[in-house]
């Protein structure tokens, strides 16, 4: 009888250690936008959980960007950041500094090494990498492109299928497409972009400017191209009136799909709410280039932290595969706007029946071979911060761009002053 007990103790543990074993990880990511991007999110943690039922995945949803990563700063603090983050590229080097990530070399060696990373798309891995290592693989990665009204082209008596390709362009359309009423007052704009920096450096890359050094310990916000971008910006705001001031992520992508802006200037990873959301025929396309055409790479990836057990690690790394997988990556971008950072999940019968009936969809990743990196440094939300305030100051002709590229720069040169040793 006793030898029977112990048998039966032995089918049964058999029978639960699965569901003992199962190893449980937290995520935490970020959208700017909620409702349909986080349950695209939520929707490939259940996929996993179906493929993985030995790994549980608790998601949890960070805000936009900044908060995200205000969360997992927080978390560090406390002793218990998560498993698994997405962050921005350039958040990069802020986590590195905080010893709070492990290099992925490792896990990608063992899934191919080079060959695999080079199935991602060149420049969504390079801002990914520092001092020779990989410290991240791209999720939810993205370029800024034009978006535009045909309909209010038309009414404007402009070429709805011919969006402008030049700064020059992009001022005239906006003067012809701006709408005011008898008061002078605007009632529909003809250009909105976000008062947001990764926008700007766009702007100055095309310009033919520099943004930070490679080593992340310099900016070259008080260069002539830099300056001149600005004053671009500006004029086109406080001389000519055809740009709103201090509009925020959200607030732009719901002026365009209400049909209050003619043209923005915008995320690709916004382009399901456009779809979405606007009643009118609209159009995408690169940015308009100056001195060069160039676009400033956005967005993030999947970093795995250091706190973390080894187990833990292993089954982050399970759950960033799957969701870097081209598969994955192409409902992520017909889900999202976010580009599908594989190269062959365009080549997915999905990807390409959906590109066939929204060929808006492949205008962010045509424009990938104009992409340079967003500016990064150590302290970076500290410099962004600076750099941000100062720019909205410059709007508001509190200075004029001359004098508050130099005001940021001086102001980030003492916040990099330590890291130059």
């Amino acid at each position: 009888m006793r030898r029977h007990a112990w048998v039966l103790v032995a089918l049964f543990v058999l029978v639960v250690a699965p569901a003992w074993a199962a190893t449980e990880i937290k995520l935490y990511y970020p959208v700017h936008l909620t409702g349909p991007l986080v349950k695209e999110v939520e929707a490939i943690v259940a996929d996993f959980h179906k493929a993985n039922p030995n790994i549980k995945v608790e998601s949890v949803w960070g805000g936009n960007y900044a908060e995200n990563m205000q969360k997992t700063v927080a978390a560090l603090q406390a002793g218990s950041p998560p498993d698994l983050a997405v962050h921005l590229a350039v958040d990069l080097i802020t986590l590195r500094d905080l010893d709070a990530v492990v290099p992925l070399d490792e896990f990608i060696q063992r899934d191919g090494g080079e060959k695999y990373l080079a199935e991602f798309f060149p420049g969504f891995v390079s801002d990914l990498q520092a001092d020779g290592k990989t410290w991240a693989i791209p999720f939810q990665r993205s370029t800024p492109i034009l978006y535009y009204n045909k309909d209010l082209f038309r009414k404007a008596g402009l070429d709805p299928n011919k969006p402008p390709t030049t700064w020059d362009e992009l001022l005239a359309t906006a003067q012809k497409a701006t709408v005011r009423n008898p008061q002078g007052q605007v009632t529909t704009w003809g250009l909105t972009i976000p008062d947001d920096i990764w926008l700007l450096m766009s702007f100055i890359m095309q310009n033919g400017g520099r943004t930070s050094s490679r080593d992340f310990k310099k900016v070259y916000l008080d260069e002539k191209p830099a300056i001149e971008a600005v004053q671009f910006w500006t004029d086109m705001a406080n001389k000519h009136k055809v740009l709103p001031r201090h509009r925020t992520f959200p607030q732009s992508v719901q002026d365009f799909a209400a049909g209050n802006t003619a043209m923005l200037i915008h995320s690709t990873g916004n382009l399901r709410f456009v779809r979405d959301s606007a009643k009118f025929e609209w159009g995408v396309a690169f940015l308009p280039k100056h001195k060069q055409q160039a676009v400033a790479i956005g967005g993030a990836g999947f970093y795995i932290f250091k706190k973390a057990s080894k187990e833990k690690q292993e089954a982050a790394w399970q759950f960033a595969k799957f969701a870097c997988s081209p598969e994955m990556q192409a409902r992520w971008n017909i889900g999202s706007g976010y580009i599908a950072t594989r190269k062959s999940a365009f080549d997915l019968p999905v990807m390409k029946e959906y590109a066939a009936k929204l060929p808006q969809v492949l205008v962010a990743r045509d424009q990938l071979p104009y992409a340079l990196p967003e500016m990064s440094t150590h302290d970076n939300w500290k410099m962004r911060n600076i750099f941000v305030t100062t720019f909205q100051e410059i709007l508001d002709e509190k200075y004029t761009p001359e004098e508050g590229m130099k005001k940021a720069q001086a102001e980030i040169e003492k916040i990099l002053a330590p890291f130059q040793k």
